[in-house]
This record gives structure tokens, C-alpha cells and sequence, in this order.
């Protein structure tokens, strides 16, 4: 069922290509956020948590490149809590006015999840079923390779399919809410599948600060060992965030 998955998703993006909404949005040629998220708590308890995030989008003729950084880590009582880093690349060409080729590589770690180091390569095509100035809509599907390195001292190589959607919808000139949800089912083993989900909101406090309140959660049916090697960790990680926002 899930090798026929994608197919399908990739049959949807070219059967689609004529359906785009005709009110057409042409983003601007260069687009950079940054935000930073700040807790700090002392006395009866100490508590530090710090969230960063940034992201950077390059628009040449049919080209567009995104590079995408956030991390999140936290101690309480001077003890590590949270140790969460992701990055991103990204390439699209543009071949028909809504359909797009992209390649992409990813890296992430989470120590509190098991995981040393992850590293996907991919290659997949995205469909803008919707392109506004006040709604952006997304569908995407691929297909990627992963090499993961776990705290435990194990490593692991596999293949997966990709599929993604995400929608930007404006709720005045510089404010928007945000959804994007992706899946990533392992090809070599069946009951292997993850699902990212992430939800924001964006409120303007000027032309270029804005509140930033965002809920992330990253799910995988089959976790990595704790580092001992002797039991499988939580399923899910759920992170709620707020912060400042710096957009130019």
C-alpha cells in the first residue's frame, strides 16, 4: 500500500497542473526570518530553555533555493533536558507555471530521542495547487535515502517515500497561520514510518518584528534504543514554542 502511495501523489501533481487558482502571487525575489525564543527561570528551580530558528529563500527565473536552521535545547537544575538541531537545503526548478522538481538534503539530531545523526537525500516533485496573496497551498511527493547513526552505537541505512503538504494562509498583510505536515514511510520495514507535523501563527508587532507561537510535533512508530541499548524511547516529541520574529 505504501509503495503505491507516492505513485499516486505524483499521478495527482500532473493531473492538476491545469486546476491552480488563476489569481497567481509572484513572491518576491529574496526572503530572510529569523526568531529566537528565550526562557529563564532561577531560585526554587532553574530552568533555561532557547529556542532558535532561521530561514533564508533565493528566487532566480525558474530557480528557487531555500536553506532552512532551527535548534531547540533546555537544562533544569543544571541538568540537559532538550538537545534538538535540524537543517536543511533545498533546490525547486520550475517547470510548468504551477509544478515543480526539487532536490533536497536534511540533517537532524535529537539526543533525548536517541538519535547521533541523521542525514536524508531526496528528490520529488511539488505541485502549488494554490499560489495567492492569501493562501499558499502545497502538495508534495518524493522518494529519499537516510543514513542514521543512534546513540546506542547502532547505524541504520535505509530508503523511503516522501509525502508533504503545507498551507500558508494571511490573515493581513504580515500576519499568517501556518500548517505543514509530512510522512516518511521506511521502504525496508513496513511498521518504520514518521510523521512531522508543524502548526504556527505569526502576529506583526511592526513592519518587521512579529510574535512568532508555533507546535511541533515529530512522530516515529519505531524509535531508536536509549543509549544503554535496553529499551525503545517515546514515540513522539511535542514542542510548544513562542518568540520574536525578525523578517526582511
Amino acid at each position: 500500500m505504501l509503495v503505491r502511495f507516492v505513485p499516486m501523489m505524483m499521478a495527482l501533481l500532473l493531473a492538476g497542473a491545469g486546476t491552480a487558482d488563476a489569481q497567481d502571487n509572484k513572491p518576491p525575489a529574496a526572503e530572510f526570518s529569523s526568531d529566537v525564543g528565550f526562557v529563564n527561570v532561577s531560585g526554587n528551580t532553574s530552568i533555561t530553555s532557547l529556542s532558535l530558528g532561521e530561514k533564508f529563500t533565493r528566487r532566480l527565473g525558474k530557480w528557487e533555493f531555500r536553506q532552512d536552521l532551527g535548534a531547540v535545547y533546555g537544562e533544569t537544575d543544571g541538568t540537559e533536558t532538550s538537545n534538538m538541531w535540524r537543517a536543511s537545503v533545498r533546490s525547486d526548478y520550475g517547470f510548468a507555471p504551477h509544478l515543480a522538481l526539487y532536490a533536497r538534503t536534511a540533517f537532524d539530531r535529537n539526543k533525548f530521542a536517541g538519535i547521533k545523526a541523521r542525514f536524508a537525500k531526496g528528490l520529488g516533485a511539488a505541485w502549488k495547487v494554490r499560489a495567492t496573496d492569501i493562501d499558499q497551498l502545497n502538495v508534495e511527493a518524493g522518494f529519499e535515502l537516510t543514513q542514521q547513526d543512534n546513540l546506542d552505537g547502532t547505524s541504520d541505512g535505509f530508503s523511503s517515500l516522501r509525502a508533504a503538504t503545507s498551507w500558508k494562509h494571511a490573515l493581513s498583510k504580515s500576519a499568517y497561520v501556518f500548517q505543514g505536515l509530512e510522512f516518511l514511510p521506511n521502504l525496508d520495514e513496513g511498521d518504520d514510518y514518521r510523521v512531522n507535523s508543524e502548526s504556527t501563527i505569526v502576529a506583526p508587532l511592526s513592519t518587521r518584528v512579529a510574535m512568532k507561537a508555533s507546535y511541533v510535533v515529530r512522530y516515529d512508530n519505531l524509535p531508536s534504543l536509549n543509549a544503554a541499548g535496553t529499551a525503545p524511547l517515546r514515540k513522539s516529541d511535542r514542542i510548544l514554542s513562542t518568540g520574536i520574529q525578525v523578517s526582511f
